[in-house]
């Protein structure tokens, strides 16, 4: 039987953790980095230094021996012992003997006369600095310098020193030392440093984690994101977030008014149209007028109930607009001559007037086309519907600094102060039994607000009762050039398509 093995990667690490161990980690090779550089630095700089200090001692040495003028031989470097006076050669010598530093003394022959200490090292002819050497295991500077008469130039001997570098070793060890404590530091800072910076920069991830997980269908209105303070990407996350808060909640809201409505508009064509087929069933199928009655005004309410379903379609899709057709564009004088050309056609009987310039520039706004279309078409089918003796239709348009206003008034009934205020609501008519008849279902003003504001329009209302009504469209005028040259190029290849 197979062990149960744990798949952490079900439960990957959280960034409280990943970011304190990636700091940890960065701060401790940055640390570990610099300790090993200044070891090295600081212990190349003391060797420069020992080895300048010796070589400069190397060279007055040198020079004082050659100043006595006098060829270096075995009588002058004699054991004290066998001789009562010890000579000023070897007294200049011993002046520069230490505990880490020994000296050899050659003849210019090259015999060895004397040494402070025995070292395996052969004599050397030429002048050379002082470099490093491994003698017994143990590493030295070795240096060997000629000994000049200034008089004569004559070959007088030679100089061996010879430098330990055992205080450079007590160096290193002492700075190991102290190495081992700064890390031990480093460790302590690293971790602390890295706890603080994760934490300062993840609060506000745990903040909007905590208010994101208080949403409930409930709290969907209520909840929202305090921007901070710091003008950062933190504050934009925070302004985006709850920008997709309001518009989820825009939506979910617009699904129950949707279904609301749906259920409430729908419950009186079913029950005509029920009424209908179960008066059928009983007796009227019998009956030849009752049948014919029955079945045209039950598929009038069916054809009622389908605009009414598809207007509360176009209704929902208003919402979001902005986000499907953010790049589309409309030219808004050929379309309103177009939309008044149809309609001129559609109602013959109706004296419908267009106030527009003839040579007016083309004017583009930001919009789909159709839904600049199905604007106009609810405003103006509108304006027949409440047209009473005076059919007469007024449709204007008119351009602003960065702006263009359509009008479209009529002179029928009007409406009242508390209508006005609420014309654009969902399902609401003015005169409910006559806008059934005529076949209104009260949605189509709401779905041209709806269109108007989502394109960043404004649409307005002036009305007298008994005199008729003027409704004042505004939408912003594309300005930029460059983006209507490549809309228009977009166009053209959608054409060709």
């Amino acid at each position: 039987m197979k062990k149960p093995t744990i798949n952490f990667l079900k439960h990957p690490p959280s960034l409280k953790w990943k970011w304190p161990i990636l700091l940890f980690v960065a701060f401790m090779t940055l640390s570990i980095g610099s300790l090993i550089a200044y070891q090295r630095i600081s212990v190349n700089h003391f060797h420069n230094q020992v080895k300048e200090v010796y070589q400069e001692r190397l060279m007055d040495l040198t020079q004082e021996l050659a100043s006595l003028e006098r060829p270096i031989n075995s009588t002058n470097f004699m054991d004290p012992s066998l001789s009562k006076r010890m000579d000023l050669q070897q007294r200049l010598v011993r002046l520069y003997v230490e505990k880490n530093v020994d000296v050899r003394v050659y003849t210019p022959e090259g015999r060895l006369v004397y040494e402070s200490k025995p070292y395996a090292l052969s004599y050397q002819k030429t002048n050379q600095v002082l470099t490093d050497k491994m003698i017994q295991g143990k590493q030295y500077l070795v240096g060997n310098e000629r000994v000049i008469s200034p008089s004569s130039n004559k070959h007088l001997g030679s100089i061996q020193m010879i430098v330990s570098m055992d205080r450079m070793e007590e160096l290193m060890r002492g700075q190991y030392r102290d190495g081992r404590i700064a890390l031990i530091v480093y460790v302590l800072l690293s971790l602390g440093l890295a706890y603080i910076i994760s934490y300062y920069f993840l609060k506000p991830l745990s903040y909007i984690n905590n208010t994101l997980d208080l949403l409930e269908e409930g709290t969907l209105s209520e909840v929202r994101l305090m921007e901070p303070r710091s003008n950062d990407e933190w504050s934009d996350l925070c302004l985006h977030l709850n920008r997709l808060l309001d518009k989820i909640d825009q939506y979910v809201t617009n699904q129950k008014q949707f279904v609301e409505d749906v259920s409430h508009e729908l419950r009186t064509p079913v029950a005509i149209v029920e009424g209908h087929l179960k008066m059928l069933n009983r007796w009227g199928k019998e009956d030849q007028t009752v049948l014919e009655e029955s079945i045209a005004a039950s598929l009038q309410e069916i054809t009622r109930m389908k605009d009414l379903v598809q207007e509360m379609l176009d209704l929902s899709r208003a919402d979001h607009v902005d986000v499907d057709y953010k790049n589309e564009m409309t030219e808004v004088v050929s379309t309103t001559k177009q939309v008044f050309n149809n309609f001129v056609m559609l109602y013959p009987d109706f004296k419908i007037f267009l106030d527009a310039e003839k040579s007016q520039d083309p004017i583009y706004v930001n919009m789909f086309r159709n839904h600049f279309e199905q604007i106009l078409i609810i405003l103006m089918d509108n304006a027949v519907k409440y047209s009473t003796n005076r059919k007469e239709i007024h449709l204007s348009l008119s351009k602003g600094v960065n702006k263009v206003e359509i009008a479209v008034q009529d002179f029928g009934e009007g409406m009242r102060e508390e209508d006005k205020e609420r014309v654009f609501g969902r399902f609401y008519r003015v005169d409910k039994a006559r806008a059934r008849n005529q076949g209104g279902n009260g949605l189509g003003l709401s779905i041209a607000k709806q269109l108007v504001e989502s394109y960043r329009g404004q649409i307005r209302l002036e009305s007298v009762y008994g005199h008729g009504s003027i409704f004042y469209v505004e939408f912003p005028i594309m300005t930029d050039q460059r983006a209507i040259y490549k809309n228009k190029q977009a166009q053209l290849e959608k054409e060709i398509k």
